[in-house]
């Protein structure tokens, strides 16, 4: 196991977490923050329930290993795409 520490910006908040890049999907790293929106349906990438926003781009979380994500990059989940009070319409669906 080679661990070591990692910052993303997720949901417009800063994170810090452990996580083994050789081993780790960005979908693990979700759940290690205690998001739990962003699903793993098949675990193949084909499904798109895992899918979330980063840097910009549709990604699928449950193939997308953490070595292949550049430090300090930005993630949006189903979570950071509305608020409780005005959610966004894929969150009402």
């Amino acid at each position: 196991m080679n661990l070591r520490k990692m910052w993303l910006n997720i949901n417009g908040v800063d994170r810090v977490f452990t996580c083994d890049p050789e081993v780790d999907t960005l979908a693990d790293v979700l759940r290690r923050v205690g998001l739990t929106g962003t699903k793993v349906g098949c675990g193949t990438g084909v499904c798109g329930s895992c899918s979330v926003i980063l840097n910009g781009e549709l990604v699928r979380s449950c193939t997308r290993k953490v070595r292949a994500i550049k430090e300090y990059s930005t993630v949006i989940t189903i979570e950071g795409i509305g608020t409780p009070q005005n959610p966004h319409p894929i969150q009402v669906a």
